[in-house]
């Protein structure tokens, strides 16, 4: 056979050339092939522009407060976190949730004075970090393609329905259970890759860390077989690839009976502290039809869907729709969407795998927040989608690299067209943002989108209160009274009102009528306790304070100076030093904490000590009055 020319090895060249076009849609084509065969400076560079474009857009963030929504119980309120009480948080049962990973990170931001930045800082470091490991996932997914990595993780990063769990200290448990998420995914893709079992072993240990962040940590294993299926390994539900996966499901159910036991006001069998019996085990459930039961979370899952492409109308807060338009069509169409995308799934199988995998992901991971036994008042939140949303952004960015393969001018054109989108996506994530930078704009918000609801004017009414803006809470609080508001709280908060009004008598009417309605809400007798004692009641004061120590062991609610005062009032100075002691001894440093103290003593016949406090007294007021 002649040998070929060199026109005609240069035409084969450029003919190869042509079919496999280099830069992002690089492909190698086996699973396993080492990293160190793809250009190292390409895949860290784009992932580095990823991670910037991320920032960027989340740049306003760290400048934002604490929001009235359970950060009080987190952290604002919580002694366990403000006193790095490390030992109790490992086994602590915080707002009917077993996360100790999570709290213990909150602990470690905690600082004096308080101040928001450092948990926000955390959450967004964490953020940046998850994106870097979609990035990862799906390179080694995609076989070490650079195009769908670039374009799924920079939509993840700066997808603006991710904003709540990065925005939101008290959601540091998303962020934090996703990293350990995404980190046991690609270490099991290590192992199947490698065969190696240390791979397997660290993959167990993510495991536990993303359970013991959060509890929806649960459906790992279930990934764990889709992963192999996208892998095309043989018999994926066979005996041995089960037996291999026994631990995990064991962890799963573990980690699941825990779940349930502490959301029924449990504390595992002893195993646990429970640190927030004044919350109910589960929420109440709404009066639903069957029919609506069905309905209802396939539209959640439907919306979560198209939120993906068109993310509009985002709020805190989803309330179920009345009866009257629980029948629109849209509502209806949910199942015909669950339908679908399970049949697309199910169709694809035998094909690509692509969809099978992206949607197989979106489902397993979304499918135990859907609201199957409908609880509460949300029907659906943006930080479900937080994880969830890998799946279809891989399907996505591997189904365009699909298309455009080996055609230049249709790679490039999807590229733009793609930027373009991710530069509107960045703009809407940063406005998105700056909803949650305080507890009035983020409230104002839920009222803008639902001005029926109830839930705005409640939260955001008692979040004016605090801020001492009581006309403006009195205004709220009434609303949400005419909208059927039947909440403790919103009690609690008319109550605070008329005391700040110095209305006490009827302050206590409505924290009597809160604490009919929610007999466990521990900071109610807390607020009439205060009432109490303004009205020289310290009997009553001190029973309250009692109660509320009982169900809000962790709150930080200066139990220490009106429990003082109480005694003071009552002449039983002796304790009323001694509670002073324990305030002081717990590190508290309030100049009313010594003027207390003072007083007792001074009762006492203890002229010098009580001396000493009013001058420490004086300093602490000075030292707080100076910028």
């Amino acid at each position: 056979m002649p040998n070929p020319s060199k026109s005609d090895r240069r035409k084969a060249s450029g003919s190869r050339s042509r079919s496999a076009p280099k830069g992002m849609d690089a492909e190698r084509t086996r699973p396993g092939s080492s990293p160190a065969r793809v250009a190292i400076l390409p895949v860290f560079g784009l992932a580095l522009v990823v991670l910037a474009i991320t920032i960027a857009a989340y740049a306003g963030v760290p400048r934002h407060e604490f929001v009235s929504w359970d950060d009080l119980d987190y952290v604002v309120e919580n002694s366990l976190v403000l006193h790095h009480d490390y030992g109790t948080l490992l086994r602590a049962v915080i707002s009917n949730n077993y996360h100790p990973l999570t709290m213990l990170s909150l602990a470690v931001n905690a600082g004096s004075p308080l101040s928001p930045k450092p948990f926000l800082v955390t959450n967004l470091a964490l953020h940046a970090i998850n994106t870097g490991l979609v990035f990862w996932l799906i390179f080694l997914l995609s076989k070490r393609r650079l195009f769908p990595a670039f374009w799924g993780a920079l939509f993840f990063g700066i997808h603006p329905m991710h904003v709540e769990s990065v925005a939101w200290i008290s959601e540091r448990k998303d962020v934090l259970y996703s990293a350990f998420f995404l980190g046991a995914a690609i270490t099991y893709w290590q192992y199947l890759t490698t065969r190696k079992r240390l791979w397997l072993g660290i993959t167990l240990a993510l495991f536990v860390l993303s359970c013991l962040a959060k509890g929806m940590a649960v459906v790992f294993p279930v990934i764990m077989v889709l992963m192999d299926l996208w892998y095309r390994r043989r018999s994926p539900l066979g005996t041995s690839s089960l037996l291999e996966k026994a631990p995990f499901f064991a962890v799963a159910l573990l980690f699941g009976l825990v779940a349930v036991n502490v959301q029924g006001i449990g504390d595992f069998h002893g195993l646990l502290i429970r640190t927030d019996y004044h919350l109910k085990g589960l929420a109440d459930q709404l009066p639903l039809t069957p029919i609506e039961r069905v309905v209802l979370p396939a539209y959640g899952f439907m919306s979560y869907l198209w939120r993906l492409f068109l993310p509009l109308g985002l709020s805190a807060f989803y309330p179920y729709p009345s009866a009257a338009e629980a029948g629109n069509i849209r509502y209806l169409a949910g199942p015909i969407c669950l339908l679908a995308a399970a049949a697309l799934a199910v169709w694809d199988v035998r094909r690509t795998r692509i969809i099978t995998f992206g949607l197989g992901w979106f489902v397993v991971t979304i499918a135990p927040v859907l609201q199957w036994i409908p609880v509460g008042e949300a029907m659906v939140a943006d930080r479900y989608a937080y994880l969830s949303y890998v799946g279809p952004l891989f399907a996505l960015a591997m189904g365009i690299s699909e298309l455009t393969r080996g055609k230049r001018s249709l790679l490039v054109a999807s590229s733009i067209a793609l930027g373009a989108v991710a530069l509107v996506f960045s703009v809407w994530t940063a406005r998105q943002a700056e909803t949650w930078k305080n507890s009035d704009a983020l409230w104002s918000n839920v009222i803008r989108r639902y001005p029926r609801s109830h839930l705005g004017y409640l939260a955001r009414g008692n979040a004016r209160g605090g801020a001492g803006r009581i006309d403006e809470a009195f205004q709220d609080l009434q609303t949400a009274r005419r909208l059927g508001s039947k909440k403790g709280d919103l009690y609690n908060g008319l109550g605070n009102a008329f005391g700040s009004r110095g209305d006490l008598d009827s302050a206590i009417v409505m924290y009597n009528t809160g604490l009919a309605l929610e007999p466990n809400m521990g900071r109610t007798y807390f607020n009439r306790a205060i009432a109490y004692l303004r009205l020289s009641r310290p009997s009553e004061a001190l029973a309250d304070l009692q109660q509320a120590r009982a169900l809000s062991p962790v709150l930080t609610l200066n139990f220490h100076i009106p429990t003082a005062n109480a005694y003071l009032q009552l002449k039983r100075f002796r304790e009323a030093v001694a509670e002073c002691d324990s305030a002081i001894a717990e590190g508290q440093r309030d100049p009313n904490i010594y003027y207390s103290r003072a007083l007792g003593k001074y009762s006492l016949g203890d002229s010098t000590g009580a001396a000493e406090d009013l001058r420490e007294a004086r300093r602490l007021s000075g030292a707080r009055r100076q910028p």
